[in-house]
């Protein structure tokens, strides 16, 4: 996947931006800022360090939380401040489904994840995004 490609999430209504999905949880919470400026994007994917951890994801939220709360953004790890576990989504899942995970696991991110691998992130501005399609399509069914 390219940075910034878009692709298919749920059943051709939507889309996501495939993001970082491959980060250590070694790196710090300044390289992970760095990282998201260069790649543009929001959020990326905590890969953890042992095999029985779950992944993570650490968004510029949290960074910016933890910068405001006056943390040494340089010296702590994305694994100390990564939000776990992972919240994950199907391709082809339909885009409502993915709006009710946001709103009842209070969640803003969803990894894309086919089975064997982290595809990439779908947010709820992805989700906001697809609105007008998706009411364009539902509507003209109605015509």
């Amino acid at each position: 996947m390219t940075r910034g490609e878009d692709h298919e999430a749920t059943q051709g209504q939507g889309r996501y931006q495939a993001r970082s999905a491959d980060d250590r949880s070694s790196a710090s919470l300044l390289d992970a800022a760095r990282r998201m400026m260069e790649d543009a994007t929001d959020a990326f994917i905590v890969a953890p360090l042992e095999k029985d951890e779950p992944f993570g994801i650490i968004t510029e939220r949290d960074i910016v939380d933890l910068f405001a709360d006056e943390v040494d953004i340089g010296k702590v790890t994305v694994g100390e401040m990564a939000s776990k576990p992972l919240f994950i989504v199907s391709p082809g899942m339909p885009i409502l489904y993915a709006a009710k995970m946001f709103r009842n696991g209070a969640v803003n991110h969803l990894a894309v994840f086919n089975g064997q691998e982290i595809l990439g992130i779908i947010s709820c501005n992805d989700v906001l995004r697809s609105l007008p399609n998706l009411m364009e399509q539902i509507y003209s069914e109605f015509d």
